[in-house]
């Protein structure tokens, strides 16, 4: 066997071992986590919601949902280390806001990695001056945990975000 081969079969070999034990091979059904359970059933949800409003989304690998309305600069894109800058709406799938920064906000400084994944990931698609809207499962969002009595535990949540500058 080739070196090449070799190191692809040392590659896909665990990670076939790791998909093949997702099922119960006795009973033939699916076992899933919880979070895999939210975000199927988040899914549909979001896909209803798209199809109510006509949009035009993609889908990310990680169940993020995103239309990058403005790409912003090609040169200046942030990392997970990055401190971005941003005006951006919270709003749930019943379109009703949350929280909106009404102007710019660093969030007293706060790293992109100290932010919820699905901004993590979302931001990351954009260069400075860009802006996205996103709709955020609720486990790449604050999962099972309510904000205060802002926003409720396992909420998707529909975002539009401008990245105004980051550093």
């Amino acid at each position: 066997m080739n070196a090449f081969l070799r190191a692809a079969f040392c590659f896909l070999l665990p990670v076939f071992l790791l998909t093949a034990c997702s099922k119960d091979e006795y009973s033939g059904a699916g076992v899933y986590t919880d979070v895999e359970k939210t975000m199927m059933e988040q899914d549909i949800l979001i896909q209803k919601y798209i199809q109510d409003h006509n949009l035009n989304m993609e889908r990310d690998i990680s169940g993020l949902y995103f239309n990058i309305e403005a790409p912003g600069s090609d040169s200046a894109h942030m990392t997970l280390n990055s401190v971005p800058t941003v005006i951006y709406t919270r709003a749930n799938l019943r379109d009703s806001v949350f929280d909106a920064s009404f102007g710019s906000t660093n969030f007293d400084g706060r790293a992109l990695k100290d932010h919820i994944i699905g901004w993590q990931i979302g931001l990351q698609k954009i260069g400075k001056g860009g802006k996205i809207f996103m709709i955020i499962p609720s486990p790449l969002a604050f999962g099972n945990i309510a904000v205060g009595n802002i926003i409720p535990a396992n909420t998707v949540l529909v975002c539009d975000v401008e990245l105004v500058d980051f550093k």
